[in-house]
């Protein structure tokens, strides 16, 4: 038995206003990592007065620090302080942290070895995705990233992002996010189906709306599938006004918005086809969630979505709308093709878990403490 690992992990993202996908990931690994016999987790967050939304609670023990959000993650940045091994303690006390994770965002400071995950570099790709606020705040934890350790990102595309803004090959690694199986009981789809008035086969996209999705196009593809309904899940992002987009459509369009975790895998289980064809994505957590319930997936290739397909899924240009339709289309008229791509998702998805995900860390938390 290899000696204990007692890591400090970054669970803010729980706290965000709208989570997403890197609180997901956070919550999921930090889930799998308590799984193993020889890693203790302990969550590392900003003082809050509420509660996690969406069903997002950290699954660990979490400690506060007196600062709010926004003036703790500026402390982090400019002073390097207050560093996680003496939030909430008496200065110098000693919690027996063996290492600090900064799981996705913000970098904790902090004179323990530290790992960072980033998830990608989507702004200096196309800055206009991001506000400018926003960028200063990217730009700032990738510069603390640099203090790490070890660098882990979901994809090779965000490697390729990594290497490019001056990390060295040998401090990332790419360990991919997981999707661990989520049973539906057929009457929460049968009950969603219902509500919405979908009676047939229907399109289902899930995400934050924001322009790397790339919504406009999916729906100038759904355009030319008119007696198909799109059903849109996820809440609002930034700089985009999903029924401004969705006009086009009018009933065509059913928007959903937020909605908790078990509802969105009700609504994975329910859907005919998933659609998601960004521009950018550090992974696509949604893809890799409705490959898990044997639906079949359109997404963009080129990107890191087409890397968690692999030949599981259907990839077409994410900016040819006709291209979109052609695919969707395909499977919603041949449906022994769309069963056999669902299955050979699932089948993939099942060896992309939390568990797996959390192995890979454990293993370089351990490469880092032997250095």
């Amino acid at each position: 038995m290899s000696d204990p690992v007692h890591v400090a992990f970054l669970v803010e993202q729980c706290w965000h206003t709208v989570p997403g996908g890197t609180a997901v990931a956070a919550v999921g690994l930090a889930a799998a990592l308590t799984d193993l016999p020889d890693v203790t987790v302990t969550g590392i967050a900003a003082r809050h007065s509420r509660s996690p939304v969406d069903g997002l609670a950290p699954p660990v023990p979490v400690i506060h620090a007196r600062l709010p959000r926004p003036a703790l993650y500026e402390a982090w940045h400019r002073t390097g302080r207050p560093r996680v091994e003496n939030i909430g303690v008496d200065s110098g006390a000693d919690r027996g942290f063996s290492l600090v994770h900064a799981s996705g965002g913000a970098v904790p400071a902090t004179r323990l070895p530290l790992v960072a995950t980033i998830h990608d570099l989507g702004w200096r790709h196309e800055p206009s995705h991001s506000t400018k606020r926003g960028r200063r705040l990217f730009e700032a934890w990738l510069e603390d990233a640099r203090r790490a350790a070890h660098v882990t990102c979901p994809s090779q595309a965000t490697r390729t992002d990594l290497l490019a803004a001056g990390f060295e090959p040998d401090q990332v690694s790419v360990i991919p996010l997981g999707a661990d199986p989520v049973g539906v009981d057929p009457s929460a789809t049968a009950a969603l189906r219902s509500h919405y008035g979908l009676d047939g086969p229907f399109v289902l996209w899930v995400g934050t709306t924001e322009p790397r999705k790339n919504l406009a196009r999916l729906v100038s593809a759904m355009e030319q599938i008119p007696d198909t309904p799109l059903v849109l899940v996820g809440p609002a992002g930034w700089k985009e006004d999903t029924r401004r987009v969705t006009a086009p459509l009018g009933e065509q369009a059913r928007i959903v918005g937020r909605v908790d975790e078990a509802t969105k895998h009700a609504w994975y289980a329910a859907a005919d086809v998933f659609a998601m064809p960004s521009l950018l994505e550090g992974f696509g957590l949604p893809v890799l969630e409705a490959m898990g319930h044997a639906t079949p997936v359109v997404t963009s290739a080129g990107t890191a979505t087409a890397e968690v397909v692999g030949d599981a899924g259907l990839t077409v240009d994410p900016t040819d709308a006709e291209a979109i339709a052609f695919a969707i289309t395909g499977l919603l008229t041949n449906p022994d093709e769309a069963a056999c791509l669902g299955e050979a998702g699932r089948l993939r998805a099942s060896t992309m878990t939390w568990a797996a995900a959390a192995t890979s860390t454990a293993a370089v938390y351990r490469q880092v403490l032997a250095t």
